[in-house]
C-alpha cells in the first residue's frame, strides 16, 4: 500500500507549528554517536520512544514534518496538557474536524538519547487510521528535532539509526555526498526529471521519509510535468481532512545527483495543497514534490542539516524494480493483533476486479496459510510478485467462505 498518511495529516490543514526544542536533546553519558534499532513498516520508519517514563511508543521518524506529532492524547498525561494552546482543523466545507494541542514538558527517550521539556503536537480527536492502514500501532511521528540536533544515519538495510554529534563526525568512504537545502526544519533536494517525449526538467523535491512512495509530482502546478500516456487513479494517501486523490503512473528517468532510476513509480495528485514556496531567512525554493522512502530505502542515508548535505551509499535494493501491486485492491488490518485483513478497495478491471473480490471481504487464508502467520508487511509482498503469478485466496464474505485464484499482471 502506497500511501502518504503523515505529512498531509498537518499540510492539507494548514498547520505549521515549531513545536519542538530539537536542542534539548543530547546523547546519554556524554557519547559522541549512538546506534538504535527501528523496524521498516511499508517503508516508513518505525522506532520505540519512551514519553514521561510510559511506553514504549512507536512513532514514524519523518523528515517531511516541522514538529512532532501524538495520534492519541492518551499516550500523555492532563497536566501536560493544561492552558494548551489550540488549533482547529476545518474541512473543506468549513464545517470544525478537531483541534490540535500544543503538550509542553514531555520528556523523551530512546535508546542513547534523551531530551526534557519538550513539546508535541497532540491530536485532541484521533481521525487519522494510522493503526490499520499500516498495520502497525503508530502513535506519532517524530519531526526534525533528531536532524536539526545530530547527524543522522538511516541504514535501511540493517534497520539502524545512527545519531552522531556534530563536532566528531567524519564524512564516511564510499558515500557520495549531496547538497541540499533545508529550509523551515526541512530538506530539499534538487533532482532532474525524464518523461517520455519531453524535456529534461530540473526539480526541487522534499525529502520525505514519511511518504513511503517513490514520487509524489505537482502536475497541477509546473507546466513542464506532465501526466504519463498510461496512468491509473489511485488514493495516494490519508489526512485529517480526508483521503488523497490521484493518479498513478511512471516516469522515464530520474537523476538524484550521479544516481540514476528508470521506470520509476510517480503519484500525480489531484488539488494536492502543499506549501509550493519555501521562505525563510536566507531566501526561498519553490518545490514541485517529493522524494519518498521507496527511493531512500535503496541506500543508507546520512542526514547533516547544519552542513546542508546528505551521504548516500547503494545498498542491495538499489536495483530493484518500482512495483506497484499486481493483484488490483489494497486492505487494511485489524483485530487486537493486527492480523485480520480486510480489502479495502478494489482497482477496475485489475485481477482482484475479474475474480470477484469485494470491499470488505476478510482475508482467512493466501497461500495455502492462514492468514494470521502473515505480517502486513508480507501481505504486501504477495501482491507484488511476478506477473503471471498465481494467489489463491479464501475470503469471508457474508458468513460464508469462498476461494478466489488471482493471477497477478502488470497494471502500470
Amino acid at each position: 500500500m502506497k500511501i502518504k498518511l503523515l505529512l498531509l495529516a498537518l499540510l492539507m490543514c494548514g498547520v505549521s507549528v515549531k513545536a519542538q526544542n530539537p536542542l534539548g536533546f543530547s546523547l546519554s553519558n556524554g557519547k559522541s554517536y549512538v546506534e538504535l534499532s527501528f523496524k521498516q513498516e511499508s517503508n516508513l520508519i518505525v522506532v520505540p520512544i519512551i514519553i514521561n517514563d510510559n511506553g514504549p511508543f512507536n512513532f514514524i521518524l519523518d523528515t517531511g514534518s516541522e514538529s512532532g506529532m501524538i495520534f492519541d492524547k492518551w499516550v500523555i498525561a492532563e497536566n501536560n496538557l493544561v492552558d494548551a494552546r489550540k488549533i482547529p482543523i476545518y474541512a473543506d466545507n468549513g464545517s470544525k474536524i478537531t483541534d490540535i494541542l500544543v503538550a509542553n514538558d514531555l520528556n523523551i527517550q530512546m535508546t542513547g538519547v534523551e531530551a526534557t521539556k519538550q513539546s508535541m503536537l497532540v491530536l485532541k480527536d484521533n481521525h487519522l487510521d494510522v493503526r490499520n492502514i499500516l498495520g502497525v500501532d503508530a502513535h506519532g511521528i517524530l519531526g526534525s528535532e533528531l536532524f536539526n540536533r545530530f547527524v543522522v544515519e538511516i541504514d535501511y538495510e540493517n534497520e539502524k539509526i545512527r545519531l552522531y554529534e556534530h563536532a566528531k563526525f567524519k564524512a564516511p568512504r564510499k558515500f557520495k555526498k549531496l547538497d541540499i537545502e533545508v529550509k523551515r526544519f526541512r530538506p530539499y533536494i534538487k533532482t532532474r526529471l525524464k518523461q517520455r517525449g519531453e524535456k529534461k526538467v530540473d526539480l526541487t523535491l522534499l525529502i520525505d521519509t514519511g511518504a513511503s512512495s517513490a514520487l509524489f509530482l505537482d502536475e497541477e502546478r509546473h507546466e513542464s510535468i506532465v501526466l504519463p500516456e498510461e496512468t491509473i487513479d489511485h488514493t495516494l494517501g490519508s489526512s485529517l481532512t480526508g483521503s488523497l486523490e490521484g493518479q498513478l503512473g511512471r516516469v522515464k528517468k530520474i537523476k538524484v545527483g550521479r544516481f540514476k532510476f528508470k521506470e520509476v513509480l510517480a503519484s500525480y495528485p489531484e488539488d494536492w495543497r502543499i506549501q509550493k514556496e519555501v521562505k525563510d531567512n536566507e531566501g526561498s525554493i519553490t518545490r514541485y514534490g517529493t522524494l519518498g522512502s521507496d527511493v531512500l530505502s535503496r541506500f543508507t542515508v546520512i542526514y547533516d542539516y547544519l552542513n546542508e548535505c546528505v551521504y548516500l551509499k547503494k545498498n542491495k535494493n538499489y536495483k530493484e524494480d518500482f512495483k506497484f501491486n499486481r493483484a488490483g485492491f489494497t486492505f487494511t488490518a485489524g483485530g487486537e493483533d493486527l492480523k485480520q485483513y480486510y480489502v479495502a478497495t478494489i482497482i477496475p478491471k485489475s485481477p482482484a476486479a475479474l475474480a470477484g473480490l469485494q470491499p470488505n471481504d476478510e482475508i482467512i487464508s493466501i497461500a495455502g496459510k492462514p492468514i494470521f502467520f502473515y505480517s502486513f508487511s508480507e501481505v504486501n509482498g504477495f501482491l507484488r510478485e511476478e506477473p503471471g503469478t498465481k494467489l489463491d485466496l479464501i475470503i469471508k464474505r457474508d458468513g460464508k467462505l469462498y476461494k478466489k485464484e488471482i493471477k497477478l499482471k502488470r497494471l502500470i
